[in-house]
């Protein structure tokens, strides 16, 4: 029923309930038409309703006319009185009522034909009890497919007590998740379980007392759950509920073993099922009624499915055997083969094309429903796969032996694999969003699981306590939880308190610890400078070194040099004297060899040539002097520039040194820095993992170590010490690198001399080579002209002889003239050097001595920057214990800080979690309170239905005692109205005697005449014994005697003056006459007497009656009284029943604007 599942009940007419309670009821004694219902239709229907005046084409005079009913219609529906029209209309519940024109049937008799039809409608005790063919919803409303139409289908109001409450949980074999909404339906012990699939709450429980669930699914559209199950070895069916209102829509199925597969079409009109029995059952919800049985799998039927459309429907058996079939036929659509052992589970994709099964053979196979072929298969579960589902998305789900839940692309690929078990997982669903995955195992567990991180969300509960433990449990935890709350505050604000003094301390701590690294950056800073400074020193100071060796150097060359030319001042005057001597000599000497070379040259003017060989001569003379000279001057230019090599060579030579010495130095500072640079990673790296050690270690909530901490202190000097190692090297390294590329840009301007002076070199020499090439020319060129004139020849070697001499007499002179010259100008040249050089001399001197006094300087300043090092770095070791101290001591603050922060924040934390819980807490306790105000506004209903029920029996008491009364008073006065009756029959009947006797003694007048008056007398005396005879005890009876006697008195006067004035002729004749009419006269006679016999002993019955019926009618006054009594105690009981019963519906409507108030929502 309805009102067993839910919140409020539908209260119907009394009469209706009272039918329906007593259709509940078990029955020893059953209603049957023969026994019970045909009395009743013959005392009211037949008259109309019979064979022979069948109105409406109805007769109700047998069970087969019954149920073939009228020209309307069938007038009996099994299982539903109100449905069918016998009923109602007898009832008065519709229109026409019946009988049109008699009385209403009574209660006893309207509730013996609503159990006969609730009851099956049994024709005799040995029928078997038919089933109702009409639906219990209205499937033609039903559409079979997709998204609904508004909101998804949500559980309203469903009870929440369990059906079955054991000391553990059973196992899984069978769960289900909405399409459209985030509900979840768990397969219980005897039982199905509707949870929130996104916070877990219990939705409703629906009854499955058959047995154990063993397949559910949802319908396409979601406001569906069906069911297939039942007890192994003994029965199975199927079931459909209303998710929205948890009522039972389908019942169907007569399995003598447990249902393992099954599934309801989509339009709720076609259900399947199967298992040990190996056969395919098909039933037609709407009738009730098994219409197909395909015998096809070799062994168990384990799986069932119905396409999304419906159209088709999928079976799956134990020996691997998978097949499809048409719906609407039965025929067998494929025959899919591929699984090599059993197929434990079958799911569609929500379009329909494909369908996924799964098998003990550990393999997932896709079959698309336009050939029947397979699309893709893969091993999905060693061991083997037991359940699979598609998910709303296209991708699946599916557990097996192998303890995991895993979840796949639609073509297959692997996306996620779970560990969701510690043995076999049994089932699996996916919710409506394709978000999340609940699997159920061997042992009971359910579990829902976060699809893209794999992490386990909640565990649901498939064996759920009752409202009753559930709300004590809730309201102790509350308490509980309220009671800890103030400890938690007062926590909360200790650590506040402690927090902030140890943040005061450590403000005052960093104020110092600030200070101190403060002074320490200072000192350091002074004492970098320092060392900067110093570094800067350094080089200045070689650099003064190199500059005072330098003059130093400058001086003793200077004046090594001095001394050399002092040396050769005096000789050097001594040769020019010398050579000014010598002047006059050759002076004369050369005016001699001028007069002969004048000689000779006349007598070369004489031979000369003729003038074209002598132009041609002297073109060619002129031309080999010019090469001559040219070459000679090639040759001093190549000498020149030979000598200038080796000097830039040896340059070359010592700034390559150089360079070398400044490449080795920025190779070791370069190695310095590299060496700091990983000493520098190695810290920070180090510096990292501390910093993820403490990361780590608080994220569980437990106190850092301080082995941590001081690691990360640690790891930070290591930091700053290796920073600042890398800097200076950096710094070393940019000084060497400065000072290497100004030896190497010196190196390579001196190769680029060198280069030069190599090309110059080469260029000369190849000058001179080319003029001796030329002189060779001229020289060949020449050499004709030799042999055409051997006088002009000797003439010319006469005459270069003379000029020879004289030349070599001009020669000596100027030579001795060039040498006085150059003696004088040496000597002027030395001279003057040596005033050059006693200047440069004082000159290097000053610069020597102010270059030693500037080294002196910069020696003394590099002591004194020096010693203010080492001073410094006194300062710095000092700044560095206060900074460590200060450091230490903000070390400990920071962990009091630390450690009360942590405590602060454990203890928000844990408040926090109190007052979640508290809230959730809060919410259950509401929920429960609320679900026990829905159970009791239940059972009120229950109880209400047996107050109705009680109130009709009241009612029909009361009926039957009016009846009682109405009958005894009608019975009281049936009595007087007989005493009356039997007065007035005394009476009548006394005055027809009076009659008849009248009328007997005229017809014996008649005879008087023919028959003598002894006849007279013996007919009239035996008439009037007869008369005596019947009447003896009347007083009117004595009355008629003696009228009768006095009769007979004057028949006899009559007769005997009739017989005295008659002739014996006359007497014969009329006595012949009498005798012919004797016969008419005997039968008269003979009618008379019947008539009066009759009326003799109506008179006798009625005076009998009369005499007794007044004790009679004390009799039936006093039961009209006892009726009477009982009938105002029944109007009191139905009165007071009728209060009770106005009281509990206002108990339940009291229940349910408390539940609908207590009923809460969870934020």
């Amino acid at each position: 029923m309805k009102a067993k599942y839910l919140l409020f009940p539908v209260f119907s007419l009394a009469l209706h309930t009272i039918a329906h309670s007593a259709g509940e009821m078990e029955s020893g004694d059953k209603i049957t038409f023969v026994d019970d219902v045909l009395p009743i239709l013959e005392n009211r229907c037949t008259n109309c309703h019979n064979p022979d005046e069948s109105k409406g084409g109805l007769d109700l005079s047998t069970y087969t006319g019954t149920l073939t009913g009228g020209s309307g219609g069938e007038v009996v529906i099994p299982e539903d009185d109100i449905g069918s029209r016998l009923f109602s209309l007898t009832a008065h519940l519709e229109e026409p009522v019946m009988p049109p024109r008699g009385t209403k049937a009574t209660e006893k008799e309207l509730k013996i034909l609503s159990e006969w039809i609730n009851g099956g409608i049994l024709e005799t005790s040995k029928s078997t009890a038919r089933k109702s063919d009409k639906p219990k919803v209205d499937f033609d409303a039903i559409t079979s497919g997709g998204k609904p139409e508004g909101p998804p289908a949500m559980p309203e109001h469903l009870l929440l007590e369990p059906a079955v409450l054991t000391e553990r949980p059973n196992s899984i074999p069978a769960l289900a998740h909405s399409p459209w909404a985030p509900i979840l339906a768990v397969a219980g012990q005897k039982q199905v379980l509707l949870y929130h699939s996104g916070d877990f709450d219990l939705l409703g429980v629906l009854p499955y007392p058959e047995g154990f669930p063993q397949d559910l699914s949802f319908s396409p559209n979601g406001a569906y759950l069906s069911c297939g199950g039942g007890r192994a070895g003994k029965s199975g069916n199927v079931v459909a509920w209303d998710v929205k209102t948890g009522e039972r829509i389908i019942e169907v199925g007569k399995e003598y073993d447990c249902v393992l597969g099954a599934d309801v079409s989509p339009d709720l009109k076609l259900a399947v099922m199967g298992g040990p029995g190996r056969n395919i059952k098909i039933w037609d919800t709407v009738a009730g009624e098994q219409i197909t049985s395909i015998k096809k799998h070799t062994d168990w039927m384990l799986s069932a499915a119905f396409s999304p459309d419906g159209v088709i429907f999928a079976t799956g058996g134990r020996g691997g055997d998978l097949y499809t079939w048409e719906s609407a036929t039965g025929y067998e659509f494929f025959t899919l083969k591929g699984h090599t052992k059993g197929v434990t589970g079958l799911s569609w994709r929500p379009d329909g094309n494909v369908l996924a099964s799964c098998s003990e053979d550990g393999q997932i196979i896709l079959w698309e429903m336009n050939e029947g072929s397979q699309v893709k298969k893969w091993n999905a579960h060693p061991g083997g796969t037991l359940s699979v589902a598609f998910a709303p998305n296209g991708n699946l789900v599916s557990v097996g032996r192998d303890k995991t839940l895993k979840v796949w692309q639609g073509d297959g690929k692997e996306i996620k694999s779970i560990e969701a078990s510690s043995d076999v997982v049994l089932s699996v669903a996916i919710s409506h969003d394709s978000s999340r995955a609940f699997s159920g195992d061997i042992f009971g567990n359910v579990d829902a699981w976060d699809i893209e991180s794999g992490g386990k969300l909640a565990s649901i509960v498939p064996n759920p306590p009752t409202i009753v433990d559930q709300l004590a449990y809730s309201e102790q935890r509350v308490s509980e939880i309220i009671e800890k709350m103030p400890t938690l505050k007062t926590d909360i604000e200790i650590a506040s308190e402690q927090l902030a003094a140890a943040r005061d301390e450590l403000d005052e701590i960093d104020k110092n610890t600030d200070l101190a690294k403060e002074a320490l950056k200072t000192n350091q800073l002074n004492f970098t400078a320092l060392e900067q400074q110093i570094k800067a020193l350094t080089p200045q100071l070689a650099e003064k070194q190199e500059t005072a060796n330098a003059r130093n150097a400058i001086v003793a060359n200077t004046t090594e040099s001095l001394g050399q030319a002092n040396g050769k001042l005096k000789p050097s005057r001594a040769k020019a004297e010398t050579l000014r001597a010598a002047i006059s000599e050759r002076n004369a000497a050369l005016t001699a060899a001028a007069a002969a070379l004048q000689a000779a040259k006349t007598e070369v003017e004489d031979s000369a040539l003729p003038a074209d060989q002598k132009q041609k001569h002297d073109q060619l003379a002129t031309l080999l002097l010019q090469a001559d000279r040219f070459s000679k001057d090639t040759k001093t230019d190549f000498d020149a520039k030979t000598r200038i090599y080796p000097q830039m060579a040896a340059k070359l030579s010592e700034a390559k040194r150089v360079a070398a010495v400044s490449a080795e130095q920025l190779e070791k500072h370069q190695t310095a820095l590299a060496s700091a640079e990983i000493q520098l990673t190695d810290a920070s790296n180090a510096r990292q993992k501390a910093a993820a050690a403490i990361k780590n270690s608080s994220e569980d909530g437990t106190p850092i170590p301080d082995q941590l901490i001081k690691n990360q202190k640690a790891a930070d000097e290591l930091v700053e010490q290796a920073r600042a190692t890398a800097e200076t090297s950096r710094k070393a390294v940019a000084t060497a690198d400065a000072t290497r590329q100004k030896n190497e840009a010196d190196r390579k301007h001196i190769e680029s001399q060198l280069a030069g002076a190599k090309a110059v070199q080469d260029q000369a020499r190849k000058a001179h080579e080319a003029a001796q090439t030329k002189r060779t020319m001229a020289e060949a060129a020449f050499k004709p002209f030799r042999d055409a004139s051997a006088r002009a020849q000797t003439a010319r070697l006469e005459l270069a002889t003379k000029s020879a001499a004289h030349g070599s007499a001009n020669k000596a002179y100027q030579n001795i003239k060039g040498q006085s010259d150059a003696a004088d100008k040496a000597v002027a040249d030395i001279v003057a050097m040596i005033s050059q050089r006693e200047a440069i001399l004082t000159q290097a001197q000053e610069e020597a001595k102010g270059a030693t006094e500037s080294l002196s300087a910069k020696r003394a300043e590099l002591d004194s920057v020096n010693k203010q090092l080492a001073a410094q770095q006194d300062t710095i070791k000092k700044a560095e214990a206060t900074v460590a101290n200060a450091t230490e001591a903000k070390n400990e603050a920071q962990e009091k800080v630390a450690d009360f922060t942590k405590k602060k924040a454990d203890s928000e934390k844990s408040l926090a979690v109190a007052q979640a819980q508290l809230e959730s807490y809060l919410f259950l306790s509401k929920k429960w309170e609320a679900a026990a105000i829905n159970l009791s506004a239940h059972e009120q209903s229950e109880e209400l239905e047996d107050m109705t029920m009680e109130l009709d029996q009241l009612k029909e008491e009361e009926t039957e005692a009016l009846a009682e009364v109405a009958e005894a008073t009608q019975f009281r006065l049936a009595a007087e109205q007989t005493l009356e009756d039997a007065k007035r029959t005394i009476v009548v009947g006394n005055q027809q005697l009076e009659e008849k006797s009248t009328t007997v003694l005229a017809h014996a007048l008649e005879l008087v005449s023919s028959r003598a008056v002894t006849e007279l007398k013996e007919v009239v005396a035996a008439e009037t014994a007869s008369m005596a005879s019947t009447t003896g005890e009347s007083a009117d009876i004595t009355a008629g005697k003696e009228s009768v006697d006095a009769a007979v008195e004057r028949i006899e006067a009559v007769a005997a003056e009739t017989l005295a004035y008659k002739t014996l002729d006359e007497l014969d004749s009329e006595v012949e006459t009498l005798r012919v009419r004797l016969s008419e006269l005997e039968d008269f006679l003979q009618t008379s007497y019947i008539k009066a016999d009759k009326t003799k002993s109506e008179v006798n019955a009625a005076a009998k009656l009369a005499s007794e019926t007044p004790q009679v009618i004390a009799e039936r006054s006093k039961s009209e009284q006892e009726a009477a009594k009982g009938l105002a105690k029944a109007e009191a009981d139905r009165t007071h029943q009728e209060q009770q019963l106005t009281e509990q519906q206002e108990l339940i409507g009291e229940l349910r604007a408390e539940y609908l108030a207590a009923l809460p929502e969870r934020k």
